[in-house]
């Protein structure tokens, strides 16, 4: 049991990469109440193109039934969908868990997203917010060949690097490399310097309630990279394609954990993706940033893939 979080009162838990990375916050949220520790979860409004064919995350002008709080951030439930239907993995979570879901608005800046985050924390008496990574691409120092998706992973690293002069921030990562993005050796590579530079808080194993609580939230969402834990919990080990079929990924039991660092960390020492776009002025800006450094983005593949679609139907 990691004691260290004993200390808190209530936190907010939220999957930083988009899709199902709502579903890694659950070992976290079991763990904290363990201590009492009161969770609300959250998650960017960002499905993946397989499931979405709209590029990118929806713009809170296209999503409705939700109860708005500010630029950035908005209460999400069961009922919450985009105005042309598409149900959302938080609002899924919401019908399982019976619980409204805060939902990121990702196209703003990390300094817009931070300073109405600190405001919401301080009206609601939250004083940790978890950021959680499925898969492990947070933890790219930005030379991984693999590394396909980090620009909504940066913008909420560096939005949480931000609000830390405010609220206690950590950055969580749950199944070691089960996206196909980072190899097992640069997950450690990265990992080797943060426990150098006294950034690792700790790791916390799945267990029988959190297994069964994901299992019931894979059960309604499309996920690859979120049931990779479950499945390492349920003695499967070895190889495996994910991504229908595309990319094989190593089950290993060390794909069940979450590794918690230190936010300032991370970002000072492994991602340069969340410094390049530190300053940038919405998720437009970040993304060329990104591209003009040498980086592919989630964002970029999404358009060419929606453009390439057009050019199919015409």
């Amino acid at each position: 049991m990691l004691k260290s979080f004993s200390k808190y009162k209530k936190a907010l838990l939220i999957g930083i990469g988009g899709g199902a990375d709502i579903i890694g916050t659950i070992p976290t949220k079991l763990h904290l109440e363990s201590f009492g520790i009161k969770c609300i979860l959250g998650g960017l409004p960002w499905e993946r193109y397989s499931i979405d064919p709209f590029p990118g995350p929806r713009p809170f002008d296209q999503i409705v039934n939700v109860t708005n709080i500010n630029d950035s951030f908005c209460w999400a439930n069961e009922k919450t969908q985009t105005e042309d239907g598409l149900l959302f993995s938080e609002s899924k979570v919401s019908k399982v868990l019976k619980e409204k879901i805060l939902l990121v608005n990702i196209f703003n800046s990390s300094s817009k997203i931070a300073k109405d985050l600190k405001e919401f924390c301080k009206k609601n008496k939250i004083d940790l917010i978890v950021g959680v990574d499925v898969g492990g691409d947070v933890m790219a120092k930005g030379d991984e060949p693999g590394l396909s998706s980090p620009l909504a992973d940066s913008i909420m690293l560096s939005a949480l690097k931000k609000v830390e002069t405010s609220v206690d921030t950590k950055i969580a990562v749950l199944g070691y490399g089960s996206d196909g993005e980072l190899e097992p050796s640069e997950l450690n590579n990265s990992l080797s310097i943060i426990s150098k530079k006294k950034g690792l808080i700790g790791m916390l194993g799945i267990n029988a309630d959190s297994q069964r609580i994901m299992k019931k939230l894979i059960a309604k969402i499309e996920t690859d990279a979120s049931r990779i834990p479950t499945l390492a919990f349920s003695g499967t080990y070895g190889l495996s394609k994910i991504r229908r079929g595309r990319i094989e990924i190593d089950i290993h039991p060390f794909s069940q954990i979450t590794v918690y660092i230190k936010t300032n960390v991370i970002f000072k020492d492994i991602s340069l993706s969340a410094k390049l776009i530190h300053n940038s002025s919405n998720i437009w800006e970040s993304n060329n940033i990104l591209l003009k450094n040498g980086f592919k983005t989630e964002l970029d593949f999404e358009i060419k893939k929606h453009l390439t679609s057009l050019e199919d139907i015409r």
